[in-house]
C-alpha cells in the first residue's frame, strides 16, 4: 500500500491541516514508516513545519492531545513535533534524516 493511500495518516494528516490552517508549511512523515522498513508496531515519526512557532510547549500539548486521540481512533502512535518552517533547512543530523528520508504528507 502506498503512503498516500494508508487511512492512519490520511486521518492525522487532516487533523494536522484542521489544528494549523495557514500557519502550516509542511508536514513530513521520516523514520522507518518512511523508509518503509517498519514493523507492523512501529510508531509515525512526523515533522510538522510551521510558519510561526511562538510557544514550543502549547504546540507539543496540542500534539500530544491529537496523539490521544489518534490512538483510541486507530490504535496507532504517532511522534509528532513541531518545528518552524526554516528549521527544514538546517545542518543538523535530525533535519539531515528528515531531508534525506521523509516523505511529504
Amino acid at each position: 500500500m502506498a503512503l498516500t493511500d494508508d487511512p492512519v495518516l490520511y486521518r492525522f494528516r487532516s487533523a494536522i491541516d484542521e489544528m494549523y490552517g495557514d500557519r502550516l508549511d509542511r508536514v513530513v512523515l521520516f523514520g522507518s514508516r518512511a523508509r518503509g522498513d517498519a514493523r507492523a508496531d512501529s510508531d509515525y515519526d512526523v515533522a510538522i513545519f510551521l510558519k510561526s512557532l511562538t510557544d514550543r510547549w502549547k504546540e507539543l500539548d496540542r500534539l500530544a492531545a491529537l496523539r490521544v486521540r489518534m490512538i483510541d481512533a486507530t490504535g496507532a502512535f504517532f511522534d509528532a513535533k513541531p518545528y518552524l518552517a526554516s528549521a527544514y533547512n538546517e545542518r543538523t543530523p535530525l533535519m539531515h534524516e528528515i531531508r534525506q528520508d521523509g516523505v511529504f504528507l
